[in-house]
């Protein structure tokens, strides 16, 4: 009994190690807190781990826990709305570590970037660029059609374009 536990603390252990960062970096760029992105991938692995009977059924495990992120984000948004932005001056005269001031910097300069988009585009563009995800695996954790995914991209990569907060034509595969 006890190395079964161990195996499967093992292995939850391993998906923590190869997917943590990525989901940190998926949340913070929706909630835009670095606290709150860390409790809310706390959270995501708690529930992962406490419900492990699941892990042999996941079919793809990044896809799974990405999802699992987007929908406690979005719980989290409903619950407590939008995070009132920080400006670059106050990241600069308030938070000491330098790590977590890279980050909201980050996030307020694509936040910017992205701010006259529509949500729908504004996400497919987040998950491209931000997420590194490809069409396909930003349509399954959507739940729309790769074609979907592929024209809110070319809509909202035209719309940046047109506003010249980017140039050329290299956004387009």
């Amino acid at each position: 009994m006890f190395k079964i536990v161990k195996n499967k603390f093992n292995e939850l252990e391993s998906i923590i190690e190869e997917y943590q960062n990525q989901l940190f970096s998926f949340a913070f760029f929706r909630v835009g807190s670095y606290d709150i992105a860390k409790d809310i991938v706390q959270d995501v692995f708690l529930k992962f781990f406490q419900n492990n009977k699941h892990l042999s059924s996941v079919e793809n495990m990044k896809t799974y826990l990405l999802k699992s992120i987007s929908n406690a984000c979005v719980d989290y948004k409903r619950k407590y709305g939008k995070i009132k932005m920080m400006s670059i001056d106050f990241i600069k005269d308030n938070i000491e570590d330098e790590e977590e001031k890279n980050c909201v910097a980050e996030f307020i300069r694509i936040d910017d970037l992205l701010a006259e988009l529509p949500a729908e585009q504004a996400e497919v563009i987040k998950l491209k660029f931000v997420d590194g995800l490809n069409f396909v695996e930003s349509a399954e954790i959507l739940k729309i059609s790769v074609n979907t995914v592929k024209s809110r991209y070319r809509y909202g990569i035209d719309k940046l374009k047109k506003t010249n907060k980017i140039n050329g034509d290299d956004y387009y595969e």
